[in-house]
């Protein structure tokens, strides 16, 4: 058990590439980072947990000076395989919360982040849970239940929460959530995928009033000698374990030995680690948060994993990532933002949808909060909101569409807080119709060689129905990431702690599979997923953030299999979630020789 007052780190800028609420969808390849909370607090964010994988019940403690303005409990459940179902549930001073259903591949639950085979992170609002004093939070899981097939082990419980004080402190912080999965080939099913390095940019950061800055992360699923590293503006975090052998210039943030990759013996913590890191000498008014899995340190232009010194981990989870600013004086006063927003259904003489989040990034606003509507200048419908304690409100306004281009605005605003915007242009005119095409793969430089995880084409990550894209400032600018992450549904069943393993002596390829997406409607497409499937395997899902009306978009999808003949199907907005005029077209079937 750990207990600690985080030393803080500013966030103004946060990136989305299309609006989504609060939830999840499993994906194997990994559910992206996004916001759970930010806001500033005259005080302190707080902290404790325990950490290592152990049998179920696991609590841990925290005392509060106060009640917080806001708090988030967490815990990490292993599950065993993708394909089993279990439950797990909080236990907060004595009283036991609902019952949460985890349904591993088919999981769709607010809060629950499920990726590769079977590793949950599960977040629940604590704000009003807590108290001053001692607090207690307790996990149980299905582990042992008759009929239960869910490994159950508990891999940590922790609390975040922010807390007033007379300190003459003000505390700026951001949570974010989600569940990456950066893996070697071979851990996942039939055709596999590789993922090294996950990015979370994060700009506009203030860096003249801050007095110190922190960076807490949390990754599960971790081994000891096996390294791996973040990077904050292209600086490893960390020192050289003090502990095992590693090659020159390794380092091992995950390392089975939470809050030592700093500095310090810190504590045995099985299968997992929480890290702290003082960025303040680091922190720019555009930053880079990198973590990645492994490094070919001897050029041999492979990431081993085996062996007396290896270069990085078979699979490894982030799951949680805490930044924060610290400095004297007051909180500043609430400052509201609003997240890129989706257009749904906005095809000319049909009722739009535009949704969106509005967030505060200052103060906690007392007030409500009026979202209003603009097209072309002109109000067309508002509605008010009241932001949660976390800092945020999910927002959707109704808009009849009428034909042409259009500049749409959604604009936040409130009593003593500084107001929010933004805006796109887009095109109402006839339902989209996409259409798709596939072409014959093109073998890369060889076996092991291809990382999946990258794409010159402007396609950011799907994270289970939303991913890493643009936020704030940088809604404006029109720019999108070039982050791009794979999805594949495996079939293997696994022994507990292993993720899966590896087909002994199969030789796989990366091939780049090349596909063209057409909208031939008179409207501007919205954000859809494309899945593409091999030999009856799903084994990529990726996100288009959208396809003007007329125009179209090619990617070259990376995939990994055997050389020989295999059948293609490239699936555009497969859970129709895009209103179209013809959907016969949205697949294209395909059968090639991979060379």
């Amino acid at each position: 058990m750990k207990g600690s007052p985080l030393l803080p780190l500013f966030i103004i800028f946060f990136l989305f590439t299309f609006t989504a609420p609060c939830t999840a969808l499993y994906d194997f390849e990994g559910l992206a980072f996004r916001p759970a909370a930010m806001g500033e607090v005259d005080g302190r964010l707080v902290t404790a947990g325990t950490f290592g994988l152990v049998n179920p019940p696991m609590e841990c403690t925290i005392t509060l000076d106060r009640a917080p303005v806001w708090a988030r409990m967490y815990c990490g459940v292993w599950g065993g395989t993708e394909r089993y179902t279990g439950w797990v549930r909080f236990t907060v001073n004595g009283r036991p919360m609902e019952q949460i259903t985890l349904y591993g591949q088919d999981d769709r639950t607010e809060g629950i982040y499920c990726s590769g085979h079977g590793v949950y992170w599960i977040a629940r609002d604590a704000t009003s849970l807590l108290s001053p004093g001692q607090n207690t939070i307790s996990v149980s899981t299905s582990k042992g239940e008759s009929g239960s097939r869910i490994d159950g082990r508990v891999y940590a419980v922790m609390v975040v929460a922010a807390v007033e004080d007379t300190t003459g402190i003000a505390t700026r912080y951001i949570i974010m959530e989600g569940n990456e999965n950066l893996h070697g080939e071979g851990w996942s099913g039939t055709n596999p995928t590789r993922k090294d390095r996950v990015e979370v940019p994060i700009s506009g950061m203030p860096t003249g009033s801050v007095k110190k800055a922190d960076l807490s992360v949390f990754l599960a699923a971790t081994n000891r000698g096996q390294p791996d590293y973040v990077l904050f503006n292209g600086a490893d975090m960390g020192v050289v374990p003090a502990k095992g052998t590693y090659l020159p210039g390794a380092k091992d943030i995950g390392n089975e030995q939470s809050f030592d990759a700093a500095g310090g013996e810190g504590i045995e913590s099985r299968y997992v680690d929480m890290e702290s890191f003082d960025v303040t000498g680091h922190l720019r008014a555009e930053n880079l948060l990198v973590f990645e899995r492994g490094r070919d340190l001897d050029g041999d232009g492979n990431i081993t994993t085996t062996g007396a010194t290896p270069e990085g981990e078979d699979y490894v989870h982030p799951c949680l990532v805490i930044l924060a600013a610290e400095r004297e004086g007051q909180a500043s006063s609430p400052a509201l933002s609003v997240e890129p927003f989706e257009i749904n259904n906005a095809y000319a003489g049909e009722r739009a949808e535009v949704k969106t989040v509005v967030w505060n990034t200052g103060r906690a606003l007392k007030v409500p909060v009026t979202v209003s509507l603009l097209v072309d200048g002109t109000r067309v419908g508002s509605t008010e909101v009241t932001l949660s304690p976390a800092g945020r409100a999910d927002v959707s306004l109704p808009w009849d569409a009428a034909g042409g281009t259009h500049l749409v605005s959604v604009e936040a605003t409130a009593p003593g807080a500084t107001p929010g915007k933004a805006e796109k242009s887009m095109k109402a005119g006839t339902p989209v119709d996409l259409v798709v095409s596939v072409g014959p793969p093109e073998r890369q430089d060889g076996p092991g060689s291809s990382s999946v995880t990258t794409t010159p084409f402007p396609i950011a990550a799907l994270a289970g129905g939303s991913a890493i894209g643009l936020w704030l400032c940088s809604r404006r600018s029109g720019l999108l990431p070039l982050i791009v992450t794979v999805a594949a549904v495996s079939s293997l069943l696994v022994i507990p702690l292993v993720h899966a393993s590896p087909a002994a002596g199969t030789s796989f390829t990366a091939y780049s599979l090349p596909v063209e997406i057409r909208n031939t409607g008179g409207s501007d497409a919205p954000a859809f997923p494309v899945t593409v499937i091999l030999d009856g395997e799903k084994v990529t899902r990726i996100s288009v953030p959208g396809v003007p009306a007329g125009g179209f978009v090619r990617q070259d999808i990376a995939v990994y299999t055997t050389p020989g003949r295999h059948t293609v199907s490239v699936i555009a907005d497969e859970e129709g979630t895009v209103a179209e005029k013809n959907r016969t077209n949205n697949r294209a079937d395909a059968t090639y020789d991979f060379p």
